[in-house]
């Protein structure tokens, strides 16, 4: 018979080889796991390179009771123009545009929707920021939400961006038109190309602004670079002619003005001011 000494050994010696040989396959079991990982996340050796996402697409939102297809961000937000924008210059810049952000490119932006128009990117005073046929674009901080359109119409120069958005002329008109109520009355009047009310000035003549200096502070001349355009039809004449303030528009043989008590579109806060100022209207003669 064994010793009680000798069973004690060898039953030592068993447990041993079978714990040798558990660490063993353990081992063995991890390292092969730990390399396949480690590998196959870097076999080809090359990182993907991500192609940049469309910067506009298109969606669509509810203006009056009506569904109307807009631009919009790669977000899905809603992408508006602003009216006294030029192709070269963005009116919207520092506080305004902390309000309305402009859409900014790195290089040429993309649309993943098939478009009418031409999207190009054109530096201004926010970067190299996106337009469509010629209109910068940008979106506004109370669209909390895609399809939303809560710009839409604000202060009559701020309206949403669409695919048949007409070419902004390099050469932006000077004059169009707008409503306003005078005695209860809607009335329409010419506007300038913020929609801001303008006026004509009694004591003028056909040749010489009779408001000047201190007065054009707060009757500001509607000046131009060149021959003055409107944006809509207009029965009379526009021209330039050069006086004290510069060269000033006329229609009909008036000087036009705006008025600083104008605060928003929409108003003619100097209608018949002093008997002597007046609103310009389409008919004027």
């Amino acid at each position: 018979m064994l010793s009680l000494r000798k069973i004690c050994l060898f039953i030592s010696m068993t447990a041993l080889i079978v714990v040798l040989a558990a660490c063993g396959s353990t081992t063995a079991g991890s390292t092969t796991s730990s390399s396949s990982s480690g590998y196959g996340s870097t076999s080809s050796g090359v990182t993907p390179t991500p192609t940049p996402s469309a910067l506009v697409n298109t969606g669509t939102v509810t203006i009056n009771g009506q569904s109307e297809t807009v631009l919009t961000n790669a977000a899905g937000y809603t992408l508006y123009y602003f009216k006294p924008d030029t192709t070269t210059k963005s009116a919207c810049t520092a506080a305004c545009a902390g309000n309305w952000p402009p859409l900014l490119a790195t290089g040429t932006p993309t649309s993943a929707a098939t478009l009418s128009g031409t999207l190009a990117a054109v530096s201004s005073a926010n970067g190299n920021q996106v337009q469509y046929n010629g209109h910068f674009l940008y979106t506004f901080v109370k669209d909390t939400a895609p399809g939303q359109a809560n710009g839409q119409g604000i202060k009559g120069v701020w309206f949403v961006a669409t695919p048949s958005l007409a070419v902004l002329s390099a050469t932006p008109a000077l004059i169009n038109t707008g409503s306003v109520t005078i005695n209860g009355q809607s009335e329409t009047v010419l506007t300038n190309a913020a929609g801001y009310t303008l006026y004509y000035f009694k004591p003028d003549t056909a040749t010489k602004a009779a408001c000047t200096a201190s007065c054009a502070g707060n009757w500001p001349p509607l000046l131009a670079t060149g021959t003055p355009t409107s944006a809509a039809t207009l029965s009379g004449t526009l021209t330039a002619v050069n006086s004290t303030n510069g060269n000033q528009v006329q229609y009909n043989g008036h000087f036009l003005y705006t008025f600083v008590k104008d605060t928003a579109p929409g108003q003619a806060n100097g209608q018949g001011l002093g008997g002597v100022w007046f609103v310009a209207t389409p008919s004027l003669s």
